[in-house]
């Protein structure tokens, strides 16, 4: 299982967004994941918990969206999602040269704060 690791960026990802705001406490956190990590929620969300016990982060809201793998096709010139993750090709011509646009990352969406 290698939601451990990621759930670690998440976590390293917030405390860094949580920066810019002094003083805060987080309610709940949106993050998006790229479907090409193929990350189970539950999973990420319990290794979220033991991450967070006894830090600033314990007890707080973890809400995850997967997004969707999209390309841009130099040969199409065209952006497209891709059909598989697992093997990024471009679904209209089946070139692999493709470029990544979207669903290849981790990003911290939204933060709901309180005061701490």
């Amino acid at each position: 299982m290698h939601e451990g690791q990621f759930s670690e960026k998440i976590v390293d990802a917030i405390i860094s967004e949580l920066k810019k705001f002094p003083g805060k406490k987080p309610k709940s956190v949106l993050v998006k994941v790229g479907e090409v990590f193929h990350l189970v929620p539950d999973a990420v969300k319990m290794h979220f918990s033991v991450l967070t016990k006894g830090t600033t982060l314990e007890g707080v809201h973890l809400d995850l969206k997967e997004e969707s793998m999209e390309v841009y096709c130099p040969h199409c010139q065209q952006a497209t999602f891709v059909e598989d993750h697992h093997l990024v090709a471009c679904p209209l011509c089946y070139a692999v040269d493709v470029k990544p646009i979207r669903g290849n990352q981790i990003t911290v969406e939204s933060i709901e704060l309180c005061n701490s």
